[in-house]
């Protein structure tokens, strides 16, 4: 009995035909894992929720006293009247927000059958919020409390990572930090986009405060809010983009 010729689908197919079809398929693979629209507006929703914290009862002084807060609150900020709140709150939201990330990462790749390794994008987030609680103090050490030469030779970094802390703005530093290590995860040029459009938003508006020399009567009772709310459309919209995108590639 003769043997009939191979039926393989597209064994004609050249070399270059073939890698055209691996890439397609693996950007469909990545397409189909990629989840990032639930991280960006959880935590565009997160910073929404703090709004209210931000704001001043009166106007604000030219220098208000350090509050003697506990340590677990370092991630509210030194300048800012709700400060121990704030920190409690960003403690919880922070750590709950990447628990409850990685188990949607998890549920998803189930669902779909490839899944986006998500732990390092969790560690990363945990271990920034670990340290936005010990940093300020470490930094105010170093500013305060060291040798002329150590405190200045210093300072080009603990002032400026000092007045993220002390606006309480430090949570969104680990935001920022944690999406662009999920972009490299994803390997998404969608969420890269918008990790750094972040990045950015956060880093312009603390270098805002930090260059601008404010007067006694500069600031007023929504001064930290409008700074703390900025970066958050950025997430909000992006991560609305996303979701749509996936609604459609479901239909």
């Amino acid at each position: 009995m003769s043997e009939s010729p191979s039926a393989a689908p597209n064994s004609g197919n050249t070399p270059g035909e073939l890698l055209a079809s691996v890439t397609a398929l693996q950007r469909r693979t990545r397409a189909t894992r990629n989840a990032y629209w639930l991280p960006l507006l959880l935590f565009g929703l997160l910073m929404a929720v703090a709004a209210p914290l931000y704001v001043e009862s009166v106007e604000p002084p030219a220098l208000r006293a350090t509050p003697d807060n506990p340590a677990l609150t370092g991630l509210g900020g030194d300048f800012l009247e709700r400060s121990a709140t704030l920190g409690w709150y960003w403690l919880a939201a922070l750590i709950g927000g990447y628990l409850l990330s990685l188990w949607w990462y998890r549920w998803h790749g189930v669902r779909v059958g490839v899944q986006t390794p998500a732990r390092p994008y969790v560690v990363a987030g945990i271990v920034g919020t670990l340290a936005g609680l010990v940093l300020p103090i470490v930094l105010r050490y170093l500013l305060l409390n060291t040798a002329t030469v150590i405190s200045t030779g210093t300072s080009w970094v603990t002032t400026p990572l000092l007045g993220v802390s002390n606006r309480g703005m430090f949570p969104h530093l680990v935001i920022a930090v944690g999406l662009l290590v999920l972009a490299r995860l994803e390997r998404s040029r969608g969420l890269t986009i918008v990790a750094v459009a972040y990045a950015a938003a956060v880093v312009l508006v603390n270098v805002y405060f930090q260059t601008a020399h404010f007067e006694p009567g500069d600031l007023n009772r929504y001064s930290f809010l409008l700074a703390a709310l900025l970066p958050a459309p950025v997430l909000l919209v992006g991560g609305g983009i996303a979701l749509v995108n996936t609604i459609k590639r479901s239909a």
